[in-house]
């Protein structure tokens, strides 16, 4: 089931994914988003020192960069900003930030609440739109800090705001249909207003959950998998809206995990395992097709966690960004098999 009439962002008709001339603003912003991803990729993952690991690293990332080629290829020029989305990412990352560091609230929980509240003011109540409930969700990617991180509330915000400007032009324009953008959305806004912070005043030198490092086991493969793989299933099989989707399960897993105090900080690294698959659950069905594809780039989301190491370990929407490298790379794994084996199921429509 497509859903077009009511999540246009990432579901785009056919013929919106058709090439344009593009403007000088959407290579701009495309460009932000290419560096952000190879700044995450490279700095975890390069280094490895498993020659074995290394030659994967390699291989991925021959098949991600196929993957931005076709992605930028089918962009459409930026969207105009608008205010109602800065303000949705700037609300979603306060409420989220104070949630979880005032209330001590387990932080996706928190985004979790964040997100059901969002999902249902935007369907069926329509108050919000699909591409401000998407900015809302960067923000609520923004507010996940810790309850021991001591960032200044402002500098959040900033980054919140930031996150609703970069989705409002990139959202339903650039490299459209990837899930895992809206994480990214929320890495490149945290990076520039904690950089701006650092310069500033030192106070934005820190990353926003604990790091993670010897953390992510074997066991969040299976978490990320199903984080994506039952948000997958909701959305594409309910009338509810992608945030929602989103939402009620996470809501529901970090809850549970929050409730097992025996998890400690393994709980933590599950409940954003889930809800970095979950983000990847809103990748269009002009990209990866049906359930299957979802299983391949999840599980490969989920593997790219586990070995995830380096400086931007706890960073806000890391999780997202591993998730939308997985997207780009099954997307160009599935466009050379169909080049090859053009009977596989499932056809690109995308140009």
């Amino acid at each position: 089931m497509a859903h077009a009439a009511r999540d246009p962002d990432d579901r785009a008709p056919r013929a919106e994914y058709a090439r344009v001339r593009l403007n000088a603003l959407t290579y701009v912003l495309a460009a932000m988003m290419v560096v952000a991803a190879t700044v995450v990729y490279v700095t975890s993952f390069a280094l490895a020192s498993d020659i074995s690991l290394r030659v994967g690293v390699v291989v991925l990332g021959a098949f991600g960069l196929a993957g931005i080629y076709l992605a930028v290829r089918s962009s459409r020029p930026a969207a105009h900003p608008r205010f109602v989305d800065v303000a949705s990412g700037l609300t979603s990352t306060l409420a989220t930030f104070f949630m979880s560091r005032d209330l001590g609230v387990q932080p996706v929980a928190a985004a979790s609440v964040v997100l059901v509240t969002v999902g249902l003011a935007a369907q069926p109540l329509g108050v919000v739109d699909a591409r401000a409930a998407r900015a809302a969700f960067a923000g609520a990617f923004v507010g996940l800090i810790g309850p021991s991180i001591t960032v200044p509330w402002y500098w959040a915000a900033l980054s919140g705001a930031i996150a609703g400007l970069l989705w409002s032009m990139i959202g339903p324009s650039i490299m459209p249909g990837f899930g895992g953008r809206i994480g990214l959305m929320a890495f490149a806004s945290s990076a520039i207003a904690y950089q701006i912070a650092d310069f500033l005043d030192g106070a934005g030198n820190v990353a926003l959950l604990p790091p993670t490092a010897g953390l992510p086991t074997w066991t969040v493969v299976p978490v990320g998998v199903a984080g994506a793989l039952v948000t997958w299933t909701l959305y594409n099989r309910t009338r509810l809206h992608y945030v929602a989707c989103v939402g009620i399960p996470a809501l529901a897993v970090s809850s549970g995990i929050a409730a097992s105090p025996g998890l400690g900080s393994q709980g933590a690294v599950l409940a954003t395992a889930w809800l970095g698959g979950a983000a990847l659950a809103g990748t269009s069905l002009e990209r990866l097709p049906n359930a299957a594809w979802i299983f391949v780039a999840a599980l490969l989301y989920a593997g790219l966690m586990v070995r995830f190491t380096g400086p931007d370990q706890g960073h806000a929407g890391v999780i997202g960004v591993l998730a939308f490298i997985g997207e780009l790379a099954v997307f160009a794994l599935r466009r050379v098999l169909q080049r090859v084996a053009p009977w596989l199921p499932g056809k690109p429509r995308v140009a």
